[in-house]
Order: structure tokens, then C-alpha cells, then sequence
């Protein structure tokens, strides 16, 4: 995975030896332990980041971000789904399944991780809204096709054929038009909401939020990403808002590259999340972290 960059309500998904999609250049070219990015002001009295090759990345106001927090239970599974999963029946299984072979695919076209985040939410909310037929074992891997290649189509550059994802021992193939059906069937699901709010909507707030001056870099937004994206199978997660995981996720990679320490950041910022939900969310955060994040106890 590459180096991650983020911007105001968006995501600037840029390889190390890959433009911007803004067109500011690449995240590489540092001196190997990632770009610094300063802080500056805007005449508008917004805030940007600015990185070691002058590419300029906004963050989002408190408003702004005010606002996608109230917008953001639109793009959540139904209530109940949670509890649907832990019973282990047919949608546990079949989420299951779906994203480790979304996963798969992604990692073969090595795609950027905001698709896959994607991919899973439109999962997730279909899952919960549609009676899952027991006698169509085909439609599961269907419906895997069709959230990653929506996904896709929202947050990626190039885009294969939706009949050239059906690779990684794919169970079934199917005909372009098929997928084209499954996914009018699925935004009609989800009420057309794609432009889900998720975890990276958040990112470059709360790295601006929590930093407390601190310099950043790109390469604490690509551990951000991957952190986020290593919650997408523990089912336990979707119990939190997207919010709630990207100020975790930012608060135990911030905590343990020694920038914050997670009580002081905690209490010194006004951030419109529920602190309680935040700090379970950290503490599950740490423990599903990989090797190298939140392994002892400097994350508490």
C-alpha cells in the first residue's frame, strides 16, 4: 500500500511514485521517514497542511466537520445488523466470505484503501436491509462483485470491467449485465447514498485536532488508513460511528509514535465525538493494531 495523503472531506490516495488525483504532486521524495507537513493558515481562516514538496492540503472546519458527523448515521448498516452477526447465521456468513474475497481482489489490483473501506460499507448496508435468500448461494458472491465495483467506480482512477474483478478463485463469474442489475438492485438498497461518510471523511481533521503542533507526515496518514482499514472485519467496530473509529484510529497512531499522550490529547481537545464511545474505541483499536502500533502500554 502506498503513502496516503488526506485532504478536506476527501482523500488523496497517492503512491510514493504516483500524482495526486489533485494534481500536487506525489507524497514521495522525502528523506525516507516521510514528508513533514507544516501548518498553515488560509485567508479564509482555514487551515491547510503543507507538505516538504509545497502541496497544500486542506483541513476541514469545525462546522464542516459538525455537519458530516450528523450526516454520517445515514451511511450505517440498520439497527440491528450487529446483533444479526454475533447469532452467526447466513449474513455473518456471508460477510464473511464477501470481504475476504473483496480483499483479495483489492490487493491483486492493488487498489487504494478508501475504495475498500467502501466496498465493505455498501456491503454492511445492504446486508442489513435485504432478506438474504438461503437457496441462491450464487447471489453472495454477486453481491461481492457489485459493492467492490461501485466502490470503485466512486474513489478510484482507473477502473477495470466489472467482468475483470471476477478473478481471486471467484465461486461464480457473471455477464456485465448481470453486475450492471445487482447494482441499480443495490444503490435503490441504500437510497443512493454512495458518497458514504466514513473513517478517512475524518482523518485530517483529527490529525490536525490531536497533533497539538506537533510536525506530521504522510506516512502517519497511510498508518491511519491501515489501521482503519484492519477494523473492516471485526464486526465489533460497526457498534462505533465512523467519527469515533477515525479519532481512535488517529489517537493511537499519534500515541504511539510517542507525538501525544492519549489522556492530554483527549482532554485538551473539543472534538464533536462522544469521548466514552472514542476511548472504547481506542482501547479496541490498540488491541486489534498491527505489530507495530499500540503493543504496550504507552497507548494508555
Amino acid at each position: 500500500m502506498g503513502i496516503v495523503c488526506f485532504g478536506a472531506s476527501s482523500v488523496l490516495l497517492c503512491a510514493e511514485d504516483r500524482n495526486s488525483v489533485f494534481g500536487l504532486g506525489g507524497c514521495g521524495g522525502g528523506d525516507g521517514d516521510g514528508d513533514v507537513v507544516g501548518v498553515g493558515e488560509v485567508g479564509s481562516g482555514g487551515l491547510y497542511f503543507l507538505d516538504a514538496g509545497g502541496a497544500v492540503f486542506p483541513v476541514d472546519s469545525d462546522e464542516f466537520v459538525a455537519m458530516l458527523v450528523e450526516k454520517e448515521m445515514d451511511h450505517r448498516p440498520q439497527r440491528g445488523y450487529v446483533e444479526k452477526l454475533e447469532l452467526g447465521g447466513l449474513e455473518s456468513s456471508w460477510r464473511k466470505d464477501s470481504i475476504d474475497w473483496i480483499c483479495k481482489v483489492h490487493s491483486y489490483y492493488n487498489f487504494g484503501p478508501l475504495s475498500l473501506y467502501l466496498s465493505v460499507n455498501y456491503l454492511d448496508r445492504f446486508l442489513s436491509s435485504f432478506n438474504l435468500p438461503h437457496d441462491k448461494s450464487w447471489m453472495q458472491q454477486l453481491l461481492s462483485v457489485t459493492c467492490l465495483s461501485l466502490a470503485i467506480k466512486m474513489e478510484e482512477t482507473v477502473v477495470p470491467l466489472p467482468v475483470d474483478l471476477q478473478v481471486c478463485d471467484a465461486k461464480y463469474e457473471f455477464e456485465a449485465r448481470n453486475i450492471k442489475r445487482m447494482e441499480l438492485i443495490v444503490m435503490e438498497a441504500l437510497k443512493w447514498r454512495m458518497q458514504a461518510v466514513t473513517p478517512f471523511s475524518f482523518f485530517s481533521y483529527f490529525l490536525h485536532k490531536f497533533s497539538q503542533g506537533n510536525p506530521l507526515s504522510c506516512t502517519l496518514a497511510s498508518w491511519c488508513a491501515e489501521l482503519a482499514v484492519g477494523t473492516l472485519k471485526d464486526s465489533r467496530f460497526l457498534s462505533f460511528r465512523p467519527s469515533e473509529i477515525a479519532a481512535a484510529v488517529v489517537l493511537a497512531v499519534l500515541v504511539e509514535n510517542q507525538f501525544v499522550v492519549f489522556s492530554n490529547a483527549l482532554a485538551a481537545s473539543e472534538i464533536p465525538v462522544n469521548k466514552a464511545s472514542l476511548s472504547l474505541g481506542f482501547v479496541q483499536t490498540c488491541t486489534d493494531a498491527p505489530p507495530y502500533l499500540c503493543t504496550d502500554a504507552r497507548c494508555f
